[in-house]
């Protein structure tokens, strides 16, 4: 269950170096005055698109796109061990002209100039209307000023639960208008039945450490800052938020606790659980839908369940262009129609989740729906939660402070140390860690 979208910004400026990073600083402006317009090229072009997915949802999209640009070739790379592979291209100079990047990657390769600036090839493309696309994803990319990516789908996290154990137990569902930590709580408690191995709610994946964060923001903290130069996951919410789930999480009678996913087979019999139809309610992005599709039980969505404030993850990616390209404009010609309405759509009725723009979540069928479920389910949810929804963080130096903020989380999972008495001391080292950039 860990998330490996960690990149130390100390390492990777160890890699790649801070002369040839101000060297490539020039390479960020469009190359013509219509960055859009690459019909007329005199030479064709082949470009290397990089992504950690296989490009299956976007075949639809390459095929109209090399009708349309017959002078510009598209040549997908699905780059395995991303998290590595992609800091190691960057130090040897040969990223793709377009990397589909993960969130936090894309901050520090744009802070350390490895990606351009795309702000001039937006001004320039007449046809992008950048008010369609959803705030948080719009806003994420830009450190000082400067755009880093364009996204294209987003898989929030959500809640999945077993409409069968709600019934057999009396339970009633989630109000998906008001839907409290209180209330999961009272509902996991009256579906669990440990003898039997059956809990009302999934377990806390402990070493995933960016799947807390979600559980801060609900309580009104966070990890860092909003300008990621401090942490602030000492400070009361964050505090209050993580020992809540702690105790939870050890209590037994609501999750399974570390000693009893032990007990069972280990952390992968969680998810055998929920497909067993043993677990009442599971927080995870939408991705786990297509799995619940065959279950032996009808499942509905609800949104997260919040304390002070609706909140919740929100997975995607971010299409930048490498600023050792020498195809900058044709690379962004790939980019718009890549995030076009049309083609973000593409995508993601492969990956069944939605877009980041408005107008992709418009058409019909409606991308995240699964076809094959007869019964009703609440699909609106989903589009919804992109409203409240927050991209994970991406301070500089993330690598290292996740590793503090982990190992601090593990020994309050399982019971070894309080929140109160290490994240203080633990959100004054991280603070050092991510301002020292």
């Amino acid at each position: 269950m860990t998330d490996p979208r960690t990149l130390s910004r100390r390492i990777f400026l160890s890699l790649t170096g801070v002369a040839a990073a101000g060297a490539l600083a020039a390479c960020v402006l469009p190359e013509t005055a219509d960055s859009g317009d690459m019909g007329a090229m005199a030479e064709p072009v082949t470009l290397r698109y990089g992504r950690h997915d296989p490009a299956s949802g976007v075949t639809t999209t390459l095929d109209a796109f090399h009708e349309e640009h017959p002078m510009i070739t598209v040549e997908v790379e699905q780059i395995g061990e991303f998290h590595a592979k992609i800091p190691a291209l960057a130090a040897a100079g040969n990223l793709p002209d377009v990397v589909r990047s993960w969130e936090a990657m894309a901050l520090d390769l744009g802070r350390n100039n490895q990606f351009i600036d795309l702000q001039a090839h937006v001004d320039a493309q007449t046809d992008f209307d950048p008010d369609d696309f959803y705030p948080n994803w719009w806003n994420y990319p830009v450190v000082d000023g400067k755009r880093y990516g364009i996204s294209d789908a987003a898989a929030t996290h959500m809640t999945f639960y077993n409409r069968d154990l709600f019934d057999e137990n009396g339970v009633d569902y989630p109000d998906p208008a008001n839907f409290t930590w209180a209330d999961y709580e009272s509902m996991a408690r009256a579906i669990s039945d440990p003898d039997n191995r059956i809990w009302g709610s999934e377990t806390i994946p402990v070493g995933w450490h960016m799947w807390s964060v979600k559980l801060t923001w609900q309580h009104g903290g966070s990890y860092y800052s909003d300008d990621y130069l401090s942490c602030t996951i000492g400070d009361a919410p964050a505090v209050e938020a993580l020992q809540y789930w702690a105790d939870l999480l050890l209590d037994g009678n609501v999750m399974p606790s570390p000693s009893q996913i032990i007990g069972i087979g280990g952390s992968g019999a969680a998810a055998e659980l929920l497909g067993a139809g043993k677990i009442g309610m599971q927080r995870m992005g939408t991705w786990i839908t297509g799995g619940l599709v065959a279950a032996p039980f009808k499942f509905n969505i609800a949104p997260e369940p919040m304390s002070t404030q609706q909140s919740t993850i929100s997975h995607g990616a971010f299409n930048a262009i490498a600023s050792t390209s020498e195809h900058k404009d044709a690379a962004w010609t790939w980019i718009n129609a890549n995030c076009s309405t049309q083609g973000i759509y593409n995508y993601c009725s492969e990956a069944n989740f939605p877009g980041t723009r408005r107008s992709t979540n418009e058409i019909d069928p409606k991308p995240w729906v699964a076809p094959e479920v007869e019964y009703e389910v609440d699909w609106h949810t989903i589009p919804e939660s992109l409203e409240y929804a927050r991209i994970l963080p991406g301070p500089a130096n993330e690598g290292e402070s996740l590793k503090l903020i982990g190992d601090a989380l593990d020994l309050i999972y399982k019971g070894d140390a309080q929140a109160a008495d290490i994240l203080p001391e633990v959100a004054d080292k991280v603070t050092k860690v991510i301002s020292d950039i």
